[in-house]
């Protein structure tokens, strides 16, 4: 298992980890409540630095990585608001960062978003090339049934032309015949 840096909450979750950035809002701090307390039944191994407490609506045993102290939850068992005590000795302020920190992870933040707008701009691009293009084949489609159509009018014509040409053919030799007879 590897250990979460000091940016990020994390916990063992089915020998993973699952974490938490500071960018996250309390809906995120509910996932990471360690599901190894049900019923209390141990599911999980329950680190040293876990805060284990119960749910006061259900009583349930709930676990969660100290740098989970101070945030509301929702219990996993009843989905009632849960407030993680912050243990003795510690304070939230143990788990903020320190300027310097918040600063790099912003202009982090801000590279990042800049990359993503580029991205969108460029499938932005894509998406109307893309439109334009099979609109030109739906043209070019229409096109090619209209031709189509004709041709197939045109066989038609030609084969009932064909039709009257043999008719008539038959007509003349017949009647060639008959004055040869004669």
């Amino acid at each position: 298992m590897s250990d979460a840096s000091d940016e990020e909450v994390g916990l063992d979750i089915q020998d993973g980890i699952s974490t938490i950035n500071a960018e996250d809002d309390v809906a995120a701090a509910e996932q990471a409540i360690d599901p190894s307390m049900q019923d209390g039944v141990l599911q999980e191994e329950i680190r040293s630095t876990d805060i284990i407490f119960n749910c006061p609506a259900c009583g349930s045993s709930l676990a969660i990585d100290y740098r989970g102290a101070g945030l509301q939850i929702n219990c996993t068992q009843c989905g009632a608001p849960v407030q993680v005590p912050i243990p003795s000795g510690m304070d939230v302020s143990d788990l903020d960062l320190s300027p310097g920190e918040l600063l790099t992870q912003l202009f982090q933040a801000r590279s990042s978003l800049l990359k993503r707008d580029q991205q969108v701009a460029e499938l932005t691009q894509v998406i109307e090339s893309l439109k334009a293009r099979r609109g030109e084949l739906e043209r070019n489609r229409m096109n090619t049934l209209h031709r189509y159509a004709e041709l197939a009018h045109m066989c038609q014509s030609i084969s009932r032309s064909q039709a009257e040409i043999t008719g008539t053919l038959s007509r003349m030799v017949a009647l060639i015949s008959e004055e040869q007879q004669l």
